[in-house]
């Protein structure tokens, strides 16, 4: 009876699903769990920016590279340009299949479980 008081949402695919569907073929490039963890916190950041309005977006592409850059003072020029790049196509790959999904991601992780890699995601939705 209660149950009926409370409006139900329709059938989502989890955040963690989408993001996998996004992004799962680069995190997969990852060679250990650390790597694995370094380019989800990427596909992360890129998921995040593809949910900002579209004059929004430039400019956390920019603070995104700005950061990335600091954190890796001895990468080359083209480097950073594969890693923006890599950003880039990632936020094409969201757009492209879940355009109107507009959920921010808080936090990822990559675990092991039983000899295999899992995905755990904590999500916000954005107003």
């Amino acid at each position: 009876m209660l149950s009926r008081l409370f409006k139900r949402k329709p059938q989502q695919k989890k955040v963690s699903e989408m993001l996998l569907n996004v992004a799962g073929d680069f995190i997969a490039m990852g060679e250990d769990i650390a790597e694995k963890q370094e380019l989800l916190n990427a596909s992360v950041s890129a998921w995040n920016i593809a949910c900002l309005k579209d004059d929004k977006r430039q400019q956390a592409i920019n603070k995104f590279m700005k950061e990335y850059k600091k954190l890796n003072p001895t990468f080359t020029k083209d480097d950073f340009k594969d890693e923006e790049e890599n950003l880039r196509l990632l936020i094409r790959q969201k757009d492209e299949l879940y355009p109107d999904i507009n959920i921010q991601i808080v936090n990822a992780i990559v675990q092991e479980v039983d000899g295999k890699n899992h995905i755990a995601v904590a999500s916000a939705k954005m107003e």
